[in-house]
């Protein structure tokens, strides 16, 4: 009788826990850092023997609670991480780039549509040099012309600032997720194996890891207890209880640098400081590519009008300017009567015409075209390596989900079944009680 009633009495426990832990599982199943968990269940029975003349004695106890387990495969992890870092790279490059395709569309006022609009008015004005209209539009030509510059330059410097902005941003989060993480580790030092608080330790471990790898691609290694160590570049960002401090500065181009508590370090190859860094060089080179094609601007107006004289046989005088970089460009003179139309001695237009001539290659045009064209490139390239990520990630994702996700069909079925087997455990009880009253009544 003894035996029947610490089976059923073990049991009930057992299924018990076992039903809180299908009930966590349950209310958890829309968490994505929450990992399914499970009761590991053994064998109760108790061997033994007080004297050696004596056959072995067993003492069945039915079954016992081992501990709490996780449904977890560290390389299915480790693969989400890696995926996801990549992921991250690619969507913050492209959504960078984009950003600088659109200061360079300057909103469908681009410098190449001015400087095709103010070629293609020289023509015009080459065919009626005298017409005063035509003359005061050629100079608001070069004016907007300018003025596309400026726009442009302001708001490359603004999106600069903006990226810089949000890597101070991504470099404060990774802060915190190795805070965070060297707290778990040594929280995770003092836990008990097997016990639900060590498998929530284990799930904020795991979060904090995520945040960490979508910020850069540190190397990972896990110790005793799951105590996570993480490095990068050869510095430790995270042991025990010894979070780094990572930290940005900004270059003198507009990029910027990362360095591990005051040390500096590469760039990441991996996670959205990767994509930013990325992002930052690529408008620190579309920034040169402006400031060389606005010098060439001014330059190629002031050469063309240097080469004619004005209707009052005056050489021509410089109609544009730039002190600096390309937000600098300035107008010299609004007055028609300053244009140099004429060549020399020569034909009222003859000047005019020859302003064709800075079209082809070489000129500020045909620059501007071939800028717009190596940044679109780069940008569908981008595009093309986010697409290529997200697929990736997403069957890495579904992997791992697989395997730790909550199911709630598969946690359904486990909820009637550990009902029915403690009501099973219940009836092994009654049964003994039953059984045990009818002995003592027949005394």
């Amino acid at each position: 009788m003894n035996d029947l009633f610490a089976i059923g009495q073990g049991a009930l426990k057992a299924f018990t826990h076992s039903l809180a832990t299908v009930s966590q599982n349950i209310s958890n199943a829309e968490n994505p850092d929450y990992v399914r968990r499970s009761t590991q269940l053994a064998d109760a029975t108790l061997t033994g023997r007080t004297n050696p003349l004596y056959t072995t004695s067993k003492e069945h106890n039915g079954v016992r609670i081992v501990g709490i387990a996780r449904s977890a495969d560290e390389f299915l992890e480790a693969s989400v991480r890696q995926s996801g870092s990549a992921l991250i790279r690619t969507e913050v490059t492209a959504q960078w780039l984009g950003a600088i395709e659109s200061d360079l569309g300057n909103g469908g006022q681009d410098v190449g549509g001015k400087l095709t609009q103010l070629f293609s008015r020289g023509e015009q004005l080459a065919a009626a040099p005298f017409d005063n209209a035509l003359r005061q539009t050629f100079m608001a030509d070069i004016q907007e012309t300018a003025d596309a510059f400026k726009r442009t330059s302001q708001s490359l410097t603004l999106t600069s600032d903006l990226i810089y902005q949000s890597a101070e941003q991504e470099t404060a989060k990774l802060n915190t997720a190795m805070s965070q993480l060297a707290e778990v580790n040594f929280q995770l030092l003092k836990s008990r194996d097997g016990t639900a608080s060590q498998a929530s330790l284990l799930d904020q471990r795991d979060t904090a890891l995520a945040v960490i790898t979508e910020q850069l691609n540190g190397e990972i290694s896990f110790g005793d207890k799951g105590v996570a160590s993480v490095t990068y570049a050869g510095q430790p960002l995270v042991t025990v209880n010894n979070p780094a401090t990572a930290s940005i500065s900004r270059n003198a181009d507009g990029s910027f640098a990362l360095a591990i508590d005051g040390s500096a370090v590469a760039a990441p190859s991996d996670g959205a400081l990767a994509g930013l860094s990325t992002s930052a060089q690529t408008l620190v080179l579309r920034q040169q590519n402006l400031e060389t094609q606005a010098q060439t601007y001014v330059d190629d107006i002031n050469a063309w009008q240097a080469a004619g004289e004005t209707d009052a046989g005056a050489a021509g005088g410089p109609l544009l300017s730039m002190s600096g970089d390309a937000s600098t460009i300035a107008v010299l003179s609004e007055d028609s009567a300053d244009l140099a139309l004429a060549a020399p001695g020569g034909a009222a237009n003859g000047n005019i015409l020859a302003l064709a001539s800075y079209r082809g290659p070489g000129g500020s045009e045909q620059a501007w075209t071939t800028l717009v064209g190596n940044h679109a490139i780069g940008l569908n390239a981008a595009r093309g390596a986010e697409e290529a990520a997200t697929a990736f990630h997403a069957n890495t994702s579904r992997a791992r989900d697989d395997v730790s996700r909550v199911d709630l069909d598969r946690e359904a079925a486990d909820l009637i079944r550990l009902q029915q087997a403690y009501s099973a455990a219940a009836r092994v009880i009654q049964v003994a009680r039953e059984t045990t009253q009818s002995v003592l009544n027949i005394f």
